[in-house]
């Protein structure tokens, strides 16, 4: 286990408690979501609860029904967490240990509660009145649920456990393995496990629905609605087009050489960051400046300073922000911290090439 060789101060003991609490939010959500809009209708969208509740459900057909699903929860995490903690530190033991203990609480308690009860039966009276046929409201309406408390744990660098510490385990003694391939492993051997467990081909179908809408929500706490682009403009009017973003869109600007292989001539290439709500004025600018411009543009997952996110003091916690990125290996994207003044990272050279091959 990590030895504590930082001294803690007040502010970090607060910030600690602060994230205990966001987790124990957003494990709240997550629990309220499974047990109204999935559990009861044996959706499974992996996970180890998933896998708790198709092995507590196997076994009660022989009649051991004897722990709870929430219990087997906690005993599939119970080895993996130590050993994850003795590897990832102690902070990320503290977060993820307050992640998987009140997830099974609150699962416990909603699997009890009368007003619960009430709602599914309300659900399903007022499906039933409508002619059935609404899983995929419950599939849909669960994920974005969960989507929203894992994205609040997520935001707190915290964890529920399961198949996000499998991932990151494997991924430290096999780097090749990204995690968000070893959670998709998992998940999708969860979900067909259910089709064992509950015999039913239509449910994995809901289930992977739930899956998609649980990680385009969580996306956007990890990402961030105020999404950022980058675009390349080539362009012989550099100077117009920089003059009218420095007045009109409040950006700064980077100009870039390059030079066209087929014509062999000096180019001038600029590049500038926006937010979403600043796109629609840099086209309008390009095109009145230089309709005979070249311009593409890509996705930004971060950009730090000049006037977009502050830099954060930098932390030797281990397991720090592990959880939080790990949505986006999911995506497979590899995201870059951009600087909009200096461009630390180079454009490579095929994508040079691919650009002067326009020319």
């Amino acid at each position: 286990m990590e030895k504590l060789k930082k001294k803690y101060t007040k502010k970090d003991v607060f910030k600690l408690c602060v994230q205990s609490l966001v987790i124990m939010i957003g494990t709240l959500v997550m629990s309220f979501g499974y047990m109204v809009f999935l559990s009861p209708h044996n959706i499974v969208p992996g996970g180890f609860m998933g896998l708790a509740r198709i092995i507590h459900d196997l076994l009660s057909n022989i009649g051991f029904n004897f722990i709870s699903m929430s219990l087997w929860y906690l005993i599939l995490n119970v080895f993996l967490y130590i050993y994850a903690v003795k590897v990832l530190g102690i902070e990320f033991g503290i977060r993820s240990g307050v992640g998987i203990a009140s997830y099974s609480i609150f699962t416990s308690i909603f699997e009890n509660a009368g007003f619960i009860n009430n709602l599914i039966t309300k659900f399903q009276t007022e499906s039933a009145s409508f002619g059935g046929g609404v899983y995929i409201l419950y599939a849909i309406y669960g994920g974005i649920i969960m989507g929203i408390g894992i994205g609040l744990i997520f935001r707190a660098n915290g964890s529920t456990g399961g198949s996000d510490i499998v991932a990151v385990v494997v991924n430290k003694f096999f780097p090749t393995i990204t995690t968000g391939q070893i959670v998709m492993f998992v998940d999708g051997l969860v979900v067909v496990m259910s089709v064992i467990a509950y015999g039913s081909l239509v449910l994995p179908l809901y289930a992977l629905i739930t899956i998609f809408v649980f990680g385009k929500i969580s996306d956007v706490f990890v990402d961030g609605v105020k999404s950022l682009r980058a675009y390349y403009i080539l362009t012989e009017k550099k100077e117009e087009i920089t003059e009218r973003i420095f007045n009109e869109v409040k950006r700064g600007v980077t100009y870039i050489k390059c030079e066209g292989m087929f014509s062999r001539q000096e180019k001038s290439m600029l590049f500038v960051i926006l937010r979403r709500s600043q796109i629609m004025q840099l086209k309008k600018i390009v095109k009145e400046v230089d309709p005979n411009s070249f311009m593409f543009s890509q996705l930004v997952k971060d950009a730090y300073g000049q006037g977009f996110l502050p830099y954060e003091k930098q932390s030797s916690n281990k397991g720090k922000g592990l959880f939080a990125n790990l949505i986006l290996n999911k995506k497979s994207v590899n995201s870059k911290e951009i600087n909009q003044n200096e461009i630390k990272d180079e454009i490579s050279q095929n994508e040079i090439e691919e650009i002067k091959t326009e020319d």
